[in-house]
């Protein structure tokens, strides 16, 4: 297959995300989340789980209502009975990790760009990309999903024009997250591994507190600071620099944590760009393992 290059993906991101702004018919986008009622599975794969999670976020933080990520696998080995829906988010909406929703007798909703039968369609529109990282793939309809949150383009538009940078290239990479910076921590994580460029863990910040030090003595790693400042934050950034050869903070710029964590997640992206210009690879247009169609073609049980 051939991709399209990264730094054209990077180049047209914000002329796509403006085309789904205007494109996309957003009042039916809107009417269709809030018919959401009751508890929620949201379900997503690769660059899809990156968006998944903030559809499960802003379902809770905007609607109140219980929300649950997860990936298409879990549907066929956790008990569903608490569960009045489930959202699958795939801009094919064709694959197996969409189409598994179907075995469940749950009430089916799909976010796509492509709608499908039997089920509730919540469609947004985007320029084609043909990228091996999802770029413009996520960023459109996690824009999406915080207009639905709050609908000021104004901020959208001042996020997408925000930059970072870093001279990174290390092999290994930490990530300091938490809930309110989830979603950065999943692209983090989803994007680095992927794109083979290297490995990464991603932290809880407590949770590093209970002996993940001992994994960052000897990893050599660069550490990816999502920091949104507090006691933690400080005590951490204080003792850690020792430890890393390179610490890279990405600091709170939204008093909201769900629009800082969207800026947090395009600001991930970007790192994620450098750091493959300073390894010289092209996250969109790889050279693919001849084994990765062998496993992302699998349509079989799970």
């Amino acid at each position: 297959m051939n991709y399209d290059k990264m730094m054209d993906c990077f180049a047209t991101l914000n002329e796509k995300v403006e085309y789904a702004i205007v494109n996309t018919d957003l009042k039916a986008f809107f009417e269709k989340l809030d018919e959401i009622k009751g508890p929620t599975l949201v379900c997503g794969v690769g660059g899809s789980s990156v968006v998944a999670s903030f559809l499960a976020k802003v379902l809770r933080e905007k609607k109140h209502e219980i929300a649950t990520f997860t990936f298409p696998r879990d549907l066929k080995h956790m008990d569903l009975s608490g569960y009045e829906n489930i959202i699958s988010v795939s801009y094919s909406g064709s694959n197996i990790g969409a189409k598994v929703m179907f075995d469940t007798d749950l009430k089916k909703y799909l976010l796509t760009g492509n709608p499908q039968e039997d089920c509730e369609n919540i469609v947004y529109t985007m320029k084609k990309e043909l990228s091996y990282v999802s770029i413009s793939a996520t960023i459109v309809p996690l824009t999406l999903l915080l207009l639905y949150y709050q609908n000021d383009i104004g901020i959208v538009r001042e996020i997408l024009e925000e930059e970072i940078h870093t001279d990174s290239d290390n092999s290994f990479y930490e990530v300091m997250s938490g809930y309110e910076t989830s979603t950065a921590g999943i692209m983090l994580e989803s994007s680095i591994t992927e794109s083979g460029m290297a490995a990464c863990v991603v932290h809880d910040k407590y949770n590093y507190c209970h002996g993940r030090i001992n994994l960052s003595r000897h990893s050599n790693a660069d550490l990816i600071f999502l920091r949104t400042g507090n006691e933690l934050d400080d005590l951490l950034i204080d003792h850690l620099p020792s430890h890393f050869k390179k610490i890279i903070t990405i600091p709170r710029k939204y008093e909201d944590d769900v629009i800082n964590d969207y800026y947090m997640t395009l600001m991930s992206l970007k790192l994620i760009r450098d750091i493959a210009l300073n390894k010289g690879k092209d996250i969109s247009d790889m050279n693919e393992l001849g084994d990765n169609d062998v496993f992302y073609l699998f349509n079989g049980e799970m």
